[in-house]
């Protein structure tokens, strides 16, 4: 993989301070462009240590590199309190960089620290609702890493974990089966939306009053373990059933996944068992002989520096059915690769959506020994995901990294949520299960794309409908993917729709449109058969050379965020490129800009492959028009 021009200077910058005496010297980039591109403030560090005037040793330093005279650095000074500064010669800088990209733009997007393998478990909604905006946030979370982990070489394995089994399932099967709901949704609801929002809702209130719902229930959820029983085959084939309507809305989202896993083949195979066997073995497991968990097998959690304070956690209840988490440290072996015992998998169609699931027959499709394994799961699941990565360094699975990936909720602002017909009081509106409160991803979707259409028609009246239409589809997802990436994960979201679809300010549809700004200009020359160059023929302005250290940076936000896993600066880095293009814009004639034209339109043309680049990372669809 060619270097990319920022890391060759950098490299550069790096050698000719060791040369002059500096040990492992750092260099970064700088505040402003004011201030050069970049600095390093070893020499200042170093001062400090020998008890040298900083200033001075700087200074000292900086007069004494030797640089060849073809570099891209045009000067090299010393700023107070004792930095380094390095002042590329823009000029030859932005003709490196415009080549670069436009020779190979892909280059921007890879990462010498890429890991090899990578598995990414995403969305992972139970098989019996709808999903709400929360599950998208992980869907739209889970479907960036794997964008961007692919693009920088690793290779990825996305995953969707369908929790066939437990009660979420026995509930669904007794209404069925028991209670005599139809299969089929009424007044032409989802079936989706008919589980969750009737089938899962009535079932949960007989059951606060008749005891008898209750028990069968638990019955109905212990024989869900038992392959090759009615409810087992009951509960595979309503699951499929959910997760037609589920794989439209992360379709839909832009998400995909190469392997669906069913919880019930992770107890079904045996998975569970080695998993339950070794954890017995390494004194793990315990089974409780007296107190409120008498019966039960537990991980011992007395040597946990946090959890130990908090309890063991119940693997296996006393009646024999295993939880969730037993389930989880058995998938969580499965995809560190730590496990004997292999799941199978065999492609399926499903209302044409082609999936490959896991079943009692097929190929081994796993992992092998990943190089890390991420979890997109979100706040509430801490303490389950840490004994999860507790119980795998006990068993001593080692070699790959284990990350619970966590976000915190979303809810709506006031005027969203009347636009969606619910009467609000504060000015933010939580979901709530006790009130039996969601925010539906397909009904929030919906109504964005309405406005978008209602606004793009009103923007654009000689379009037809299908233009409006697909469109409006494009912003709707810009501005839902966009919103759910733009806030850090640890930080809830206050999700407003209008706001969301503005095409000024911090949007998805702001970089849509910045993107559609620049193929305009790319057509009109095309059409006016104007030559590109990627040599400025002068000086470059202010905004110019803003735009190039924008365009150059990428590749370091690339690899920033492979290592950290902190995807906001994509978002970030993507507008930042925006605001710069549209700077220019406004400021640097780009068609009619005289002997500027040509290197204008060759630094137009790199932009929008490196903005195009950051919208498929972020899965935001690059329009042509708006």
């Amino acid at each position: 993989m060619p270097e990319q021009a920022i890391k060759r200077l950098m490299r550069l910058a790096r050698t000719s301070l060791g040369e002059a005496g500096l040990s492992d010297p750092k260099v970064t980039l700088t505040k402003s462009i004011r201030f050069g591109l970049l600095t390093s403030t070893s020499a200042f560090e170093e001062a400090r240590r020998i008890g040298a005037d900083p200033i001075d040793h700087a200074t000292r330093i900086a007069r004494s590199l030797r640089l060849p005279e073809d570099s891209a650095v045009a000067r090299v000074e010393a700023a107070p309190p004792g930095y380094i500064n390095f002042h590329p010669d823009w000029r030859r800088f932005a003709q490196q960089v415009v080549t670069d990209v436009l020779n190979g733009p892909e280059s921007y997007f890879r990462s010498d620290g890429a890991p090899g393998e990578v598995v990414i478990e995403h969305t992972s909604v139970n098989p019996n609702k709808a999903l709400h905006i929360g599950h998208a946030r992980n869907a739209c979370i889970g479907d960036t890493l794997a964008r961007l982990m692919r693009s920088a070489g690793a290779m990825v394995l996305v995953i969707n974990y369908i929790d066939d089994s437990g009660a979420q399932m026995a509930e669904l099967l007794v209404g069925f089966k028991l209670l005599n709901y139809p299969m089929e949704p009424r007044d032409g609801m989802r079936f989706d939306e008919y589980c969750g929002d009737v089938v899962y809702v009535e079932v949960n209130r007989r059951a606060e009053v008749d005891p008898k719902v209750e028990m069968m229930r638990r019955e109905v959820a212990r024989k869900i373990e038992e392959r090759g029983s009615e409810e087992f085959e009951e509960a595979r084939r309503v699951a499929l059933m959910v997760l037609r309507d589920q794989l439209k809305t992360t379709s839909r989202l832009g998400a995909t996944y190469d392997l669906l896993v069913r919880e019930s083949d992770v107890v079904a195979t045996g998975l569970w068992a080695e998993t339950f066997r070794r954890l017995r073995e390494a004194g793990l497991a315990r089974l409780v002989t007296d107190g409120p968990k008498k019966g039960c097998w537990v991980v011992d959690l007395s040597s946990h520096p946090v959890l130990s304070k908090e309890g063991d956690e119940v693997i296996v209840k006393s009646d024999g059915a295993t939880t969730y988490v037993a389930r989880d440290i058995a998938f969580a072996m499965w995809k560190m690769g730590a496990s004997s015992t292999r799941l199978l998998f065999r492609p399926l169609e499903l209302d044409g959506q082609r999936v490959v699931i896991s079943d009692s027959e097929g190929e081994d499709l796993g992992p092998s020994r990943p190089d890390l394994v991420i979890t997109v799961v979100d706040s509430r699941q801490r303490r389950p995901q840490e004994v999860v990565r507790y119980a795998l360094e006990r068993l001593g699975v080692t070699g790959g990294r284990y990350v619970h990936y966590s976000y915190e909720p979303v809810a709506l602002s006031r005027k969203s949520a009347e636009l969606l017909g619910v009467t609000a009081e504060g000015e933010v509106v939580h979901m709530s299960g006790r009130k039996g409160l969601y925010f539906k991803a397909e009904e929030v979707l919906e109504k964005l794309r309405s406005v978008a259409e209602r606004e793009t028609r009103e923007r654009r009246p000689e379009w037809d409908e299908r233009k409006v239409s697909e469109v409006a589809e494009a912003l709707a997802i810009g501005a839902f993917r966009y919103g759910m990436l733009r806030i850090e994960s640890d930080r809830q979201i206050v999700f407003d729709l209008e706001e969301s679809l503005r095409l000024e300010g911090d949007t998805g549809p702001y970089l849509q449109y910045s993107v559609v700004r620049a193929r305009k200009i790319l057509q009109k020359a095309r059409e006016a058969g104007i030559r590109t160059s990627e040599a400025p023929p002068g000086e470059l302005t202010e905004h110019e050379a803003q735009l190039v250290r924008e365009i150059a940076v990428t590749p370091l936000v690339i690899e920033d965020v492979v290592r950290t896993l902190y995807i906001r600066s994509l978002v970030t880095h993507a507008r930042s490129l925006a605001m710069r293009f549209n700077e220019f814009y406004e400021r640097c004639p780009v068609i009619g800009g005289g002997e500027w034209e040509g290197f204008r339109l060759s630094l137009v043309a790199a932009y929008e492959k490196i903005e195009t680049g950051m919208l498929e990372l972020l899965g935001i669809p690059a329009l042509d028009e708006i």
